[in-house]
């Protein structure tokens, strides 16, 4: 995978240069629907309340067993500037595309019910710069996304940290990486009837620098105690499928899986890193891409199982989450 950045940023600079000889439209502060997220992409920079909801418990929980848990994302990527070759707003014609930057910024909480207080367990701050192209061909269209560099910030909650403290094994670790992220998508329609919506996805991420996903001393303390994780490369796949639209929505399933590090803050020979595959799949209705004004753009039925997508929680791996979400935007 080392050698993935260079093969991208080449590919940029050679598009770049065929773009100099194109007829471009310009549009600054315009969203495009280039490389939209799939509806089951954990974590995107959008608008999400996931209630009811409940996921197993955290670690240091006080209280054991499942717990009535909500989830909520607040999120935007920001459009600067967009070019293409077709004037028309809306999806591309065949033989047209368009690339523009986008800003992602977004954040994420999840607050258990169980727990004295009802304490927020995490809240995770991310924001970047987001390059996204896309390209329609007769039959199937092609989506490009690059992120060259990506700032999370994760912190747990004052009330979390005081009820785990209790435990003498805690510890407060700083995960705050930067990182590096990549996607292909092909896109196409009319599988198994006139209307219908696929999507095929494969991606990756992997933090800049050696030093990996956290730092390797504890919050409040210099001493380098903390093992750095080593398995950073974290590939991803995912498939979407929106059937054909029927009062203003489409019911859509969506999948995403994640290659993703298990944190072990003290590795060891007998206690080495590990790797677990994360899905996250969602069924539910939303509006056809591209849709504007309509408040209520998305609802659905969403299951989680994998590494738990937490900060320092990171290091639970078979966590698991399920409610009912809606995702909301205008």
């Amino acid at each position: 995978m080392k050698r993935t950045l260079p093969l991208l940023v080449l590919g940029m600079m050679t598009f770049a240069a065929h773009v100099q000889a194109q007829q471009l439209k310009a549009k600054v502060f315009r969203d495009a629907f280039y490389y939209e997220p799939l509806l089951a992409e954990p974590r995107p920079a959008r608008m999400m309340l996931l209630i009811p909801a409940w996921s197993k418990e955290f670690p240091h929980s006080q209280d054991p067993g499942t717990r009535f848990a909500w989830q909520i994302s607040l999120g935007e990527e920001l459009p600067i500037v967009t070019a293409s070759n077709q004037v028309a707003d809306g999806p591309l014609a065949v033989g047209r595309w368009g690339v523009g930057l986008w800003i992602p910024i977004s954040f994420h909480v999840i607050e258990d019910f169980k727990d004295t207080s009802a304490p927020i367990v995490d809240t995770d701050y991310r924001f970047g710069f987001m390059v996204k192209f896309q390209r329609q061909f007769e039959k199937v269209g092609l989506g490009i996304r690059f992120v060259p560099w990506n700032h999370e910030s994760t912190h747990l909650g004052d009330e979390y940290t005081i009820l785990a403290s209790r435990d003498p094994a805690f510890e407060r670790i700083n995960v705050s990486y930067e990182n590096w992220e990549y996607g292909f998508s092909l896109e196409g329609g009319q599988l198994f009837s006139d209307g219908d919506v696929w999507k095929v996805r494969h991606g990756g991420r992997q933090p800049w620098g050696s030093d990996g996903y956290y730092s390797d001393h504890l919050l409040g303390s210099e001493d380098k105690t903390l093992t750095p994780s080593v398995a950073n490369f974290e590939p991803s796949v995912g498939v979407e499928y929106r059937f054909s639209e029927w009062r203003g929505r489409q019911l859509y399933l969506s999948a995403d899986a994640r290659y993703q590090t298990v944190y072990t803050y003290h590795q060891t020979a007998d206690n080495p890193e590990l790797r677990q595959w994360s899905l996250n799949w969602q069924v539910g209705r939303a509006v056809p891409e591209g849709t504007k004004g309509t408040p209520l753009k998305q609802y659905f039925f969403q299951v989680y199982h994998g590494v738990n997508p937490y900060g320092q929680l990171r290091s639970q791996k078979d966590y698991w989450s399920a409610g009912i979400g809606f995702v909301f935007g205008l």
